[in-house]
């Protein structure tokens, strides 16, 4: 098994190239940068930051630190920390089923086009996957052999947890419920159970003002069948990955019905322990999709509740037919999967394939021959701050951030930058529009009529054509979403 995990642990890291950095792991790592200090102080006094406890980002920070925020090693402590969990689920159901059942959960870990995706991200992902993986572990453990020992390690996984998503509490109710229906006779694991609660509310008082600020702004629960529907393609990409969009019917009906089949064949043939698991994974689908903040991204925290069941299934199936039957449906998924990250035009969210790096170059050589750039996207950003020698921190000796908020370059702008410095023009302006949320300051659309009023246009490329954009306009319209993800706007301007 270590052959194995090495050997997707190098293939995770030499294929990062083919995966754009996505705004989110963008917006983790520029706030990382930040001293530990201030991350910590801000949570004692009520604060937050990026809807999630510190601990995965002072992790990240220290990561920094040590490399000088080199971008070719961001993503090893997640692809360390995924790579740790598919070992510790691996051993759950081991556990659970024997040798079969932890071959069977190893290959689906092995070739999880999701997980080849998402097991990369730089941020709390990956991380608290392991953590899911090894508090599962543990707690097999524990119902094996109810020692202080086991139960001490427990409650140490448990408080990791909670320190790095608060969406952990709702997983540990689960554990929790799982305990008391096997202990519900024994008042003295009911006493043990409600004192560890008890320590890990007071461990919790620290991060807890932050906890009821984020709750409160982001409290709104909804059921219609656009929620519904995001919950449906949420458990779609866990399968499939974002690669192949349901909206290729073939493909996606396929995918769907192949879907269908190895949740049924699971729930039937995981037995008891690994079905309880399935159920918790369910409830916990439903409970990110009805408060409205499940993702693709989020799913994978609550995956190794839904991997475990379908690896002990293809171990315990007795019967040759159903274990055929489970093994084709998860390899046909797998197959889509694959086929569309090979084929990389079939994306339901092309955001991982966006050429920001080679976008880079242009906007590197504009902004380096004295032209003036203007900017939305942060994957455009992060690339362009390793291009300028004034703010590479592998070259500066120290990762303080990225453009173009936190750290500053001559002539690089956000439209709000832009207008703020007096709406500057040069011989030559770039505007790089790409989707991009919660920027502030005007749209990029305002930006290009100014220019249209003050310079001629020279150019305009657009890149990355989206073939849902129709799709995503209908059912989610707030989200921005468009035909082309890049327009790159060119102009001549006289000097100011």
């Amino acid at each position: 098994m270590a052959i194995a995990l090495a050997a997707l642990g190098v293939t995770l890291m030499v294929t990062n190239p083919w995966f754009t950095a996505v705004d989110d792991e963008i917006a983790i790592v520029d706030v990382a940068a930040n001293p530990a200090w201030q991350t910590i102080k801000l949570f004692l006094s009520g604060g937050g930051q990026h809807e999630h406890p510190p601990l995965s980002d002072l992790i990240l920070h220290g990561w920094l630190w040590l490399t000088n925020g080199n971008s070719q090693w961001l993503r090893l402590p997640s692809v360390i920390f995924y790579l740790l969990g598919i070992w510790f689920l691996v051993q759950a159901a081991r556990r659970i089923g024997g040798d079969r059942a932890g071959y069977g959960t190893l290959v689906l870990l092995i070739f999880w086009p999701y997980g080849f995706h998402f097991g990369r991200l730089t941020g709390w992902y990956s991380f608290t996957f392991m953590l899911v993986s090894l508090l599962t572990l543990i707690y097999l453990r524990y119902l094996e052999d109810t020692s202080w020992k086991t139960w001490l390690w427990l409650g140490l996984c448990a408080l990791a947890l909670i320190y790095t998503n608060y969406f952990g509490w709702a997983m540990l109710s689960f554990l929790g419920l799982d305990y008391l229906t096997r202990f519900r006779r024994d008042a003295k694991k009911w006493m043990l159970l409600l004192s560890t609660l008890a320590v890990l509310l007071l461990a919790c008082v620290p991060i807890l003002p932050a906890f009821l600020t984020e709750a409160h702004a982001r409290a709104k629960t909804a059921f219609s069948p656009t929620v519904v529907a995001t919950g449906i393609y949420n458990l779609y990409c866990l399968f499939v990955s974002e690669s192949v969009a349901p909206w290729f019917w073939a493909l996606g009906i396929v995918a769907g019905l192949a879907i269908a089949c190895a949740l049924a064949l699971s729930f039937v043939y995981s037995g008891l322990l690994a079905r309880r698991f399935l159920l918790y994974f369910v409830a916990l689908l439903a409970a990110m999709t009805f408060l409205q903040i499940g993702n693709t991204k989020r799913m994978l925290m609550i995956s190794p509740w839904l991997v475990l069941p379908l690896g002990v299934a293809v171990g315990l199936a007795a019967r040759t037919s159903a274990r055929r039957w489970l093994a084709s449906s998860l390899a046909a998924v797998g197959a889509i999967g694959w086929f569309g990250i090979f084929s990389r035009n079939l994306y339901a969210a092309p955001h991982w394939i966006e050429p920001w790096n080679r976008v880079s170059v242009r906007a590197a050589e504009v902004a380096s021959s004295g032209g003036v750039v203007i900017a939305n996207n942060p994957s455009l950003f992060f690339y362009l701050t390793y291009r300028l020698p004034s703010t590479d921190p592998v070259r500066n000796g120290h990762f303080a951030g990225v453009l173009p908020a936190t750290v500053r370059a001559a002539n690089i702008y956000s439209p709000q930058e832009w207008i703020d410095a007096g709406s500057p023009v040069a011989q030559t302006v770039a505007v790089f529009d790409g989707l991009s949320y919660g920027v502030p300051g005007p749209s990029m659309e305002e930006i290009r009529h100014a220019l249209n009023s003050r310079c001629a246009s020279t150019g305009e490329d657009h890149l990355v054509h989206d073939s849902g954009a129709r799709w995503k306009q209908e059912y989610q319209p707030v989200s921005g979403q468009r035909e082309w993800r890049i327009q790159v706007n060119q102009y001549s301007c006289s000097a100011p």
